[in-house]
């Protein structure tokens, strides 16, 4: 939670981002969001996402930790055809609902025009909308604290792979942010220190976000000291 440095209400509704979905299932810690094939083009793993309930203008946060496309019976007699014709597959994946589910890890909510980088009150409820947030002003708003990257090392024991999760977020965040270097320097200030005892996921971590990113500035100085 930002405590005394929470931000004022700005954050959009929704108009800026795309929709990618509904809840199809929620629990305080994360949601399940249900799609289309065709609106399975803008998200991606590790982006920023927010749950928006119809009746009201808060929202939750989250990351999207993993992409899941189940089959159905067509699809097994498709599978099993020899050549089948690429129209048949076209309508198989516009026309019918396929059954694709992205898993989302909750970072943080918004609620009476504060943001929070917290567990919510209570989770989204079945077919609340979900948008992936593309609009700068509103990324650069949610990310602007780093606390909620404690919610992804919790996650740790859990499905959700941690240290992918917050490479792909960190190297998504940076470009979204105008490739925000300070940003970027910050987020791994934190995570050194959150880690600091957790030398075999700290290393990895740190090399993965170094072969993510272009070079940054002072980088050299904020190797981690274990002495």
């Amino acid at each position: 939670m930002f405590g005394a440095n929470d931000l004022p209400h700005t954050m959009s509704n929704g108009s800026n981002g795309d929709e990618i979905g509904r809840v199809l299932r929620a629990g305080t810690i994360g949601f399940a969001v249900g799609c289309r094939v065709n609106q399975l083009s803008t998200p991606s793993f590790g982006c920023l996402v927010k749950a928006q309930p119809m009746d009201s203008e808060e929202g939750i946060f989250g990351l999207v930790y993993n992409m899941h496309i189940d089959d159905d019976p067509l699809v097994r007699r498709l599978i099993l055809a020899e050549n089948p014709r690429p129209s048949v597959i076209e309508d198989q994946r516009n026309n019918r609902l396929l059954p694709i589910e992205m898993s989302v890890l909750t970072v943080g909510y918004e609620q009476d025009g504060v943001l929070h980088h917290g567990l919510p009150p209570r989770p989204p409820l079945n077919l609340d909308p979900v948008f992936l947030c593309l609009d700068q002003n509103e990324v650069t708003r949610f990310t602007e604290g780093t606390a909620y990257l404690r919610l992804i090392l919790r996650a740790v024991d859990t499905p959700v792979p941690v240290d992918q999760l917050l490479v792909a977020h960190v190297q998504q965040t940076y470009e979204r942010r105008g490739q925000d270097a300070a940003w970027a320097l910050r987020v791994v200030r934190t995570i050194i220190d959150l880690l600091r005892t957790d030398y075999e996921l700290l290393i990895p971590t740190l090399e993965a976000i170094g072969d993510a990113l272009p070079p940054l500035p002072l980088a050299a100085s904020l190797e981690p000291n274990f002495h």
